[in-house]
């Protein structure tokens, strides 16, 4: 099992694991820590669900110095359990909306690419083949000015229609994805957060580049690096 497919597995349901996922969670401290914040979450969701109000208490008993709608709530289960309907539902609508804006949709696509190259996102001391990098790279315009750390992966992958640079940066807390999409401008930095992954799509040159990872700390180091060490050699 790979960190994307214990990711899938955790985000179903992190209190009860397979064999194999226990097995990477026990190998893998980038995984516990994503295992840790699932069920943080989790225990947060079941606490606000579990507010009951005891028979014959009264709302002031339990939120003395709320106002009076919010005690009203309180004092009523049925009008409490219809508000977190409500907070459920509006939750619900922000993530259609996620889904559907056009520069969403982009991060949605760039996660969905990753989850088709799940072998690219191992931790490795071994390098790509620098010549490789390079013709991968130029192809799409780019060339290296300087080093960008250790690329353990380079392909050069179909996204959208067009050839894009694909390539996998080794950083001091794991394994980062990077596309390079000459062909996806982007106006201003996006920052998105999903299926357990950190990601940012940042301009650069006539595009963008895509950069994401298991936290903020791995895509923050592999995008500095990026961003320093590529140059648009075409318009």
């Amino acid at each position: 099992m790979n960190c994307l497919e214990f990711r899938r597995a955790a985000g179903a349901d992190p209190h009860r694991l397979s064999t194999d996922a226990i097995a990477h969670r026990d190998a893998c401290p980038q995984c516990v820590a994503h295992l840790r914040q699932l069920l943080a979450m989790d225990a947060t969701i079941r606490k606000a669900l579990q507010i009951t109000v005891p028979p014959g208490r009264k709302a002031g008993d339990i939120a003395p110095r709320a106002p009076a709608v919010a005690a009203a709530v309180f004092a009523n289960p049925r009008r409490w359990y219809a508000l977190a309907a409500s907070i459920l539902g509006g939750v619900l609508v922000g993530v259609v909306l996620w889904a559907s804006g056009p520069r969403n949709a982009l991060a949605r696509d760039v996660l969905g690419h990753i989850a088709h190259e799940p072998e690219s996102l191992v931790v490795t001391q071994v390098p790509a083949d620098a010549e490789r990098v390079r013709e991968v790279l130029a192809r799409d315009g780019v060339r290296l000015r300087s080093n960008m750390g250790l690329v353990s992966y380079v392909m050069s992958c179909s996204f959208r229609g067009h050839e894009v640079p694909h390539l996998v940066v080794q950083t001091a807390g794991g394994p980062v994805t990077v596309l390079v999409l000459r062909d996806e401008p982007a106006t201003r930095a996006m920052k998105f957060h999903e299926q357990g992954y950190v990601g940012t799509i940042e301009p650069a040159g006539p595009g963008s580049i895509a950069v994401i990872g298991g936290s903020a700390a791995q895509v923050q180091e592999a995008a500095e690096r990026v961003e320093a060490a590529i140059e648009w050699i075409t318009p």
